[in-house]
């Protein structure tokens, strides 16, 4: 006979009273180490709370406390051991490990030559949206859990973690707390519609941006006059402080060039047949 499934309050109960010991952990190591390693003491206590309890088949403090259990998607068994240890790993480094693969990604379509500037602005803007709504997929997440029940941790749903009860619990469902999914879940939808809003309005002002400035008086990358025009290998005009100085690629096609590449007009005015 299989153990009732634990209801969202008691789950909700459990991650809180998680969530604090992890953070009084933290403060205590963060006290430890050097003020620059400071904010890697939350991951780090996150991953020894849960080596020390989850990945030794033990109930943490916060499930003790609520009285449920983890167990596999049978709900017959407890979790296997490469569940709960991806669970924590994932738990601790899933969202940095998002946002580095989404920069990662983002300077290889900057850094690319063969895409269109079109195409490249398109992709930037896609991704740097994603990396805003990384945090808002976890919110929907965690209000689907307080609607319908289920862990509240990302990381438990991908690798089939649950709860069930291994005590008597009350039976009430706790209207407030799907009340609060609904509000959580309203909340987070319409973050991410902003963040699709900008993203759309930042393309279309990228559209309307012009791709060449050969006969423009003004450099793109400081707004400014061009003075001492230089060009670039794709062919953009740029004033002289802004090829030699923090740029690497041209602020128009994404061009990547060096130093070495840059070509001063001594006889050339821009605007001038």
């Amino acid at each position: 006979m299989a153990l009732p499934t634990a209801q969202p309050a008691e789950v909700l109960r459990a991650w809180q009273k998680d969530d604090l010991y992890e953070k009084q952990l933290a403060g205590s190591l963060a006290r430890l180490v050097p003020s620059h390693h400071a904010s890697k003491a939350v991951p780090v206590s996150s991953v020894l709370y849960k080596t020390f309890t989850t990945l030794k088949d033990l109930q943490t403090l916060g499930e003790e406390y609520s009285g449920i259990v983890q167990v596999d998607d049978s709900f017959h068994k407890l979790p296997s051991f490469m569940s709960r240890l991806s669970s924590i790993l994932l738990s601790a480094f899933g969202e940095n490990l998002t946002r580095k693969i989404l920069n990662h990604l983002g300077k290889q379509v900057e850094s690319n030559a063969y895409l269109k500037p079109k195409a490249q602005n398109f992709l930037l803007v896609v991704l740097k949206s994603l990396n805003n709504i990384v945090p808002q997929i976890e919110s929907i997440h965690r209000a689907l859990s307080y609607i319908s029940g289920g862990p509240i941790q990302i990381s438990k749903t991908v690798t089939g973690i649950n709860y069930v009860h291994v005590r008597p619990a009350a039976a009430a469902y706790y209207a407030h707390l799907r009340l609060l999914g609904i509000v959580t879940l309203l909340h987070a939808f319409i973050s991410c519609g902003h963040s699709v809003y900008q993203a759309k309005k930042h393309i279309d002002d990228m559209a309307d941006f012009p791709n060449e400035v050969d006969s423009s008086k003004s450099c793109v990358a400081c707004l400014e006059e061009i003075l001492n025009p230089c060009v670039l290998q794709c062919g953009h005009l740029f004033c002289m402080n802004c090829c030699y100085g923090g740029l690497e690629t041209c602020p128009l096609c994404r061009t990547p060039f060096t130093k070495n590449t840059v070509v001063p007009l001594m006889n050339y005015w821009p605007g001038k047949m």
